[in-house]
């Protein structure tokens, strides 16, 4: 019979068999036909192989699926040299974990195209698996997998962009792979972009993102903030307080700690409360300074609870009272201001035992 015939013959008497369930002889009838030069066959043995490995046609055979990844393997199928790859990197009943005979077996089906063999190459590089870890190394493999479509090599690909050094900075690109990685469900994709938004926000009002951009700040953070970063806008607000002085940094401060206020951020209800005392971004109003760190100082904010001392101490904003001021202070330096324990030593003779 000539080759060709006999191929399809093994073949497709290794399909017979498969569906009657005499897995075995599919096994040597695809092999038959592998070998004969029929690439499907070797694939139908490795996933053969992932069913055994999985439990798909009964208890969870190991020891099958890596009899029928070795035979895949030797027709260098892709599917199988991953999975034989996965085997060796975590070890199985029988085998201890062989790194370097992972790597070889994901190298080989990284270069047929597998994108997860590139992602866990990549990760391998990355978490210093082969022995120290290999930064450039990892970055080739996640920015390979992430052109292949896997959704974590690109959120770790958009993170190699967003810190710059190893590849040049470049938080345009880095945002356009991260909200890829998030569009294609991957499960860390909300956290990724949180946390990658409430960094580049900061970075458009410092330049680090290649300009200053302020609308573009308060986008990306009232998006950080939609992810549930509601400390976003104290670092915003804290980062135009305290940066360079330009035209509107205290007014933009002013605004970021409000937004935060809503959120009930006891350090952005205390900011917002110390830009009313000292006329940041907006008239000094006591009173209203005092209405704000009462509700930091009620939600835990140890800098509000010392000024709201200051204030009952003072009788600034409000009725001067020595026993709130002095219950206030000592809240405070509980707490850790070192303000607050100062002024009790020095006002009121009173030092924390």
């Amino acid at each position: 019979m000539p080759s060709d015939r006999m191929m399809e013959y093994d073949y497709a008497m290794g399909q017979d068999c498969l569906a009657s369930g005499q897995y075995e002889d599919a096994v040597m009838y695809f092999r038959k036909a592998a070998r004969l030069g029929a690439p499907e066959a070797a694939s139908e043995i490795g996933m053969l192989g992932e069913k055994f490995e999985r439990g798909v046609l009964g208890p969870p055979d190991q020891k099958k699926a890596f009899l029928c990844y070795e035979i895949g393997v030797e027709f260098h199928d892709e599917h199988s040299l991953l999975q034989m790859g996965k085997l060796f990197m975590h070890g199985f009943p029988g085998y201890r974990p062989n790194i370097r005979k992972a790597r070889r077996l994901l190298e080989e089906a990284s270069e047929k195209g597998n994108r997860e063999a590139a992602a866990l190459l990549a990760r391998m590089f990355d978490e210093g698996t082969l022995g120290k870890v290999n930064r450039p190394q990892a970055f080739q493999y996640y920015l390979l997998a992430a052109q292949r479509g896997d959704p974590g090599a690109m959120l770790m690909t958009g993170l190699f962009y967003a810190e710059g050094g190893l590849v040049p900075k470049d938080v345009r690109i880095a945002e356009q792979w991260i909200r890829k990685g998030r569009e294609l469900q991957d499960p860390d994709g909300d956290l990724t972009l949180r946390t990658f938004l409430g960094v580049a926000c900061i970075e458009y009002i410092t330049g680090q993102a290649g300009r200053i951009d302020d609308r573009m700040a308060f986008s990306m953070a009232e998006e950080a903030a939609g992810l549930g970063d509601y400390e976003v806008w104290l670092r915003l607000g804290e980062t135009y307080r305290d940066a360079d002085r330009r035209p509107g940094h205290e007014d933009r401060a002013f605004e970021c700690f409000k937004k935060g206020a809503v959120y009930e951020s006891a350090a952005s209800q205390s900011a917002l409360g110390l830009c009313w005392e000292s006329g940041i971004g907006t008239k000094p109003d006591v009173e209203e300074a005092v209405r704000w760190y009462r509700k930091a100082a009620g939600n835990g904010d140890a800098f509000a609870m010392a000024r709201l001392g200051y204030a009952y101490e003072n009788g600034a904003g409000t009725a001067k009272d020595e026993k709130k001021a002095m219950e206030w202070l000592i809240q405070a330096a509980l707490r850790g201001d070192q303000g607050a324990v100062r002024t009790l030593h020095d006002d009121y003779g009173y030092t924390l035992s």
